[in-house]
């Protein structure tokens, strides 16, 4: 689900709480289809700790097939020849709360 602008049916990024453009906070939740492209990412080596070491872990930029850009966490590697398909899935860290993290396609 990704936010749209009731006043000018811009979509946005979420967490969104007003509109960029316009400055409306009539916003209205529609579906997405949880696929996009990279449009950057880097590895970020060591960043997930653990009782058995440390991890790299690689943030991104995902523009969403509907437009709008996210950042988010890309689980497994990335291949050197990003823009890549990439689609949505959610998940579960240990304090229960979920979060995008998206996952290199085909």
């Amino acid at each position: 689900m990704i936010p749209r602008c009731g006043g000018c049916d811009k979509l946005l990024a979420p967490p969104s709480d007003a509109c960029g453009s316009c400055r409306s906070v009539d916003l209205e939740w529609i579906p997405a289809s949880g696929c996009g492209s990279i449009v950057s990412w880097r590895v970020l080596e060591g960043a997930v700790k653990s009782c058995a070491g440390s991890a790299p872990s690689t943030i991104a930029i995902v523009e969403l097939d509907e437009g709008p850009w996210i950042y988010t966490t890309i689980e497994g590697p990335v291949p050197p020849s990003s823009p890549r398909p990439v689609r949505m899935r959610f998940a579960a860290p240990p304090r229960g709360d979920r979060f995008p993290v998206f996952t290199i396609s085909g």
